[in-house]
């Protein structure tokens, strides 16, 4: 309603400014007498034309742009306008015809006629048979009128284009966001399976843990953005699930620089990255360090791991879903559309990621 009432101000406002203009500046006969009847034909003739016009604004806008110009009727259209500015240009002769030789008759004390005579003033001269003025007038309120309306169409479209692209881009982080679920719940009841399977006294403790983390994933990994801290923290409890099941051939290194407080990052955004690491970078065999740093400047956030590559890490490769890095790229595009670095360096017994993003 409050908009209605706004549009309905502007709209007064406008044709007011627009009345206010050419009455004052409206074309008159120079050589015409200055009489009560030269003002009063020469200002009706003025109002007639404004109300024309002005049903003519509103015509256009509301009947002839969407019945005729939105259903492609072109011809029928451009007909009707010509047609209408035909008309309008014919006002003035026809309120002339029409009204021009209805002349009063003043009483005169003396003159031609004698005493109580009669004098009858000059006719208005005859105007052109098409009024450029009017012309002028009809073609100016045209173009508005019909550029409003279709720059209003314009931005509707475009507006419920954005809204259209958003409620994609928004499903499809709402589905990316949900592989990472059960993909990573899938790999942590994997471990979890194993420490079970060996009888192992961590196993309780790894479920607390798993408990912990799915928390976290069914609670903050719902919204958009999550505070960095929680999101580290997450991280930190993934890395102590995964030692659990480790030998001593695994070394893992995860440095934090900076403060995380204050900042925000979309969630589970590096878990795919750490995940990959101890997927495929760890053996039982041969030395498997694995490097993570966090580096939280005032606006970015630099993060890079790395591990070493082992000889059946191929073959491992073949088991996965496809979801990972390849899912968490998308999600960057998505969610940081030129604004982050991600170099993936896989040389041959090492891999090795770099990821930098706004936060």
């Amino acid at each position: 309603m409050k908009k209605v009432t706004v549009q309905v101000v502007i709209h007064i406002a406008a044709w007011s400014c627009f009345l206010l203009f050419p009455l004052v500046f409206y074309p008159r006969p120079r050589d015409r007498e200055s009489t009560i009847f030269g003002e009063h034909y020469f200002t009706t003739l003025f109002f007639i034309n404004f109300g024309i016009i002005v049903a003519f604004y509103y015509l256009n806008t509301y009947v002839f742009i969407p019945k005729l110009l939105d259903t492609k009727k072109f011809v029928a259209y451009t007909t009707l306008i010509l047609a209408l500015l035909i008309f309008y240009g014919f006002v003035p002769r026809i309120y002339h015809g029409l009204f021009g030789s209805l002349q009063p008759v003043l009483p005169n004390s003396g003159g031609v006629g004698g005493i109580g005579g009669a004098i009858r003033q000059p006719r208005p001269r005859n105007p052109p048979l098409l009024s450029p003025w009017n012309f002028a007038i009809f073609m100016l309120v045209f173009v508005l009128s019909t550029g409003i309306k279709v720059i209003n169409q314009w931005l509707r479209s475009e507006q419920r284009a954005k809204e259209i692209a958003n409620e994609k881009l928004q499903a499809e982080l709402s589905f990316l966001k949900a592989q990472i679920n059960p993909h990573f719940l899938f790999n942590t009841l994997n471990n979890i399976y194993a420490l079970a399977s060996a009888q192992s006294e961590q196993t309780a403790a790894a479920v607390m843990k798993l408990s912990s983390i799915m928390r976290y994933v069914l609670t903050e990994a719902r919204n958009d953005l999550v505070p960095l801290e929680k999101e580290i923290l997450f991280t930190t409890h993934y890395i102590e699930l995964q030692k659990m099941r480790l030998t001593d051939k695994t070394s893992i290194d995860f440095t934090i620089n900076g403060d995380p407080l204050g900042h925000q990052i979309t969630p589970l955004l590096l878990l795919p990255f750490v995940e990959n690491a101890f997927k495929y970078g760890i053996s039982t065999r041969e030395c498997s360090p694995i490097h993570i740093l966090l580096d939280i400047k005032e606006d970015s956030l630099y993060f890079s791991i790395s591990n070493h590559k082992h000889f059946n890490s191929t073959l491992r490769m073949a088991d996965n879903t496809g979801i990972g890095i390849s899912n968490t790229r998308r999600r960057l595009d998505l969610l940081y559309p030129g604004r982050y670095d991600l170099i993936i360096n896989e040389k041959q017994n090492e891999f090795t990621v770099h990821l930098n993003i706004p936060v």
